[in-house]
């Protein structure tokens, strides 16, 4: 009987959780995760016309513009890793990491979508988040849901990191 009780109270706790978390089902919510050479002042996800895409679409490029100020070098040379995660999950209303088996991990930014070199100084940086070419994932999402993002930049050669997290409702269908 026991072993009911605490199922009916996971169950419960489950359903209980509010399908969009921090108003993502209006709102884009970022911040930067940590001090860096480079500060974000603003991002926004834009579709290719420079419109605010919301909800944001994984099927095909995202678009993110990133007012940045960057204080450190020019960085030619970058590594670029993005984490995914999914809110809810059977043990309660959080952000759950979802496993993507490395292949968003050390790619080379420079080719997956970061104009380089990142100059020194205030600017306007558009990032092209490309997605569809990770279909494996994407494919296995559920779709029109909340989804917290993590793009983090690292410059091989003076190990310089940067790094914005983002949560937004997306579309994977």
């Amino acid at each position: 009987m026991l072993r009911y009780a605490v199922f009916a109270t996971l169950l419960s706790a489950a359903l209980a959780c509010e399908a969009f978390p921090n108003n993502t089902a209006t709102t884009y919510n970022w911040w930067q995760c940590y001090d860096s050479h480079i500060k974000y002042y603003k991002t926004t996800p834009e579709d290719s016309t420079g419109k605010l895409e919301y909800p944001i679409a994984l099927t095909k490029p995202l678009l993110v513009v990133a007012d940045i100020d960057n204080s450190g070098k020019d960085y030619s040379s970058l590594t670029l890793s993005i984490r995914l995660w999914e809110w809810g999950g059977f043990l309660g209303c959080q952000w759950n990491e979802i496993n993507t088996f490395g292949l968003l991990s050390n790619l080379d930014a420079c080719t997956h979508g970061v104009p380089c070199p990142i100059k020194t100084g205030r600017q306007t940086l558009t990032l092209t988040i490309d997605f569809s070419k990770f279909q494996a994932i994407i494919g296995l999402l559920k779709n029109d849901a909340p989804y917290q993002i993590e793009i983090t930049l690292k410059d091989n050669n003076s190990s310089d990191k940067t790094c914005v997290m983002a949560q937004a409702r997306a579309l994977t269908h």
